[in-house]
């Protein structure tokens, strides 16, 4: 006898959905037929833990189809599931990703213009304003290093930020949602505002740290105007000090618990990309607990952590997230950084013909893992960026 999946009980249907990790099996699920949509979207609905807890998938290059000329899109990696779901996104491979936000993936042609793709929704693309990139590298596409948003544009189409740092000096500016020019957060006079390599909006705030652990800060409340050309000069939270040490790259994240983290990534500058172990060019990783005033202008102490606790962070050229360790504990190593390749150097690779410097990093004992192998088919190719794929029930 033929069993009727359709019409599948709903307690035998609730156990099936609590084993899909990914947002994407349950949209599959639910694509099934109208009782299991109504099972998932229920599920959605009353399950708050899985609604607030998404594991970031990593964007790598597609698979070449030797029947097609046109360039290659991207697909996606589970790492739960460690498999690669081969379906297209609309974001191409031989084009470097310089943000992914809320969904949004964020590229940058010659000419200094900005664009925000969300290649899960189906929704028009928005192109921002010219940005002045004074000092570029040789190849467009680093002109603009990061370009993260402070909410998602679907959701809020009139109040929404982009942040960007950009030029070859790591420089900040932003824009709000209707703007026709940028705001260019720099000191005209000494130049000081510079060599940012991370921003991140953290409450009220928009905070950007450099190299040299330096971290300044500054409000949305500036640009009023929306036709006018501004520059501001931004807030120090905590400025270089004498002997500093350099590290390649930082990154700002909101922890579990609602504070703000720094990190900092040391990188083999000089032979960023040898080997294949695990862990090409990148030699180790520091995280600090950032305590702020009541204002978070300025920085009252900052503390190396040694352990995670709950977090397990997911680091690189997009937004930094932090997950639970605990709610993903069959999936995920604990005391962990996931890390995708985002180093730019004086004079940038376009692209490396060997293994991105991608892997995971554990905090507590200094060893390093593998969370998506190198595959041949990467060569040459944008390196991986991770994405948080927007997921809600709309009918």
């Amino acid at each position: 006898m033929d069993r009727d999946w359709a019409n599948l009980e709903s307690l035998a249907l609730d156990i099936i959905i609590s084993k899909l990790i990914e947002p994407i099996d349950h949209i599959w699920f639910g694509s099934v037929c109208k009782n299991w949509h109504s099972i998932a979207k229920l599920n959605h609905l009353n399950n708050y833990k899985f609604r607030n807890n998404i594991l970031p998938m990593l964007m790598i290059p597609s698979k070449k189809n030797p029947r097609k000329r046109s360039p290659r899109k991207r697909s996606l990696f589970s790492i739960s599931a460690n498999r690669v779901y081969e379906f297209q996104l609309t974001v191409f491979s031989n084009k470097r990703v310089c943000g992914s936000t809320h969904g949004w993936i964020a590229t940058v042609d010659k000419n200094n213009v900005i664009t925000l793709v969300n290649p899960f929704k189906d929704v028009a693309p928005i192109i921002l304003p010219r940005i002045d990139v004074y000092d570029s590298y040789k190849y467009y596409e680093f002109d603009v290093r990061k370009v993260t948003l402070s909410v998602d544009p679907i959701t809020n189409p009139n109040d929404y930020v982009v942040a960007a740092i950009y030029t070859n000096r790591g420089c900040l500016a932003f824009m709000k949602a209707g703007q026709e020019f940028w705001t260019y957060m720099d000191d005209i006079d000494n130049r000081r505002h510079t060599g940012f390599v991370d921003v991140a909006f953290y409450k009220d705030l928009v905070y950007a740290v450099s190299r040299w652990k330096s971290i300044v800060s500054f409000d949305l409340c500036y640009s009023t105007c929306p036709y006018r050309f501004e520059e501001r000069i931004p807030n120090f939270v905590r400025e270089q000090g004498e002997n500093e040490t350099y590290s390649s790259l930082a990154y700002l994240v909101t922890s579990l618990e609602g504070d703000l983290w720094m990190v900092r990534r040391f990188v083999d500058t000089v032979y960023p990309y040898v080997g294949g172990t695990g862990n090409n060019g990148t030699q180790s990783f520091q995280v600090f607990k950032l305590e702020l005033d009541c204002t978070g202008e300025k920085l009252i102490n900052m503390i190396k952590l040694e352990t995670l606790g709950d977090n397990v962070l997911f680091l690189g050229g997009s937004d930094s997230t932090s997950i639970s360790a605990s709610y993903f504990s069959c999936y995920v190593q604990k005391n962990s950084i996931y890390y995708t390749d985002n180093y730019i150097d004086d004079t940038p690779v376009r692209y490396p013909q060997v293994p991105y410097d991608m892997g995971i990093y554990n905090v507590k004992d200094g060893s390093f893992g593998i969370h998506c192998p190198f595959k041949p088919y990467f060569k040459g190719l944008a390196p991986p960026v991770w994405v948080l794929p927007p997921f809600q029930w709309d009918c």
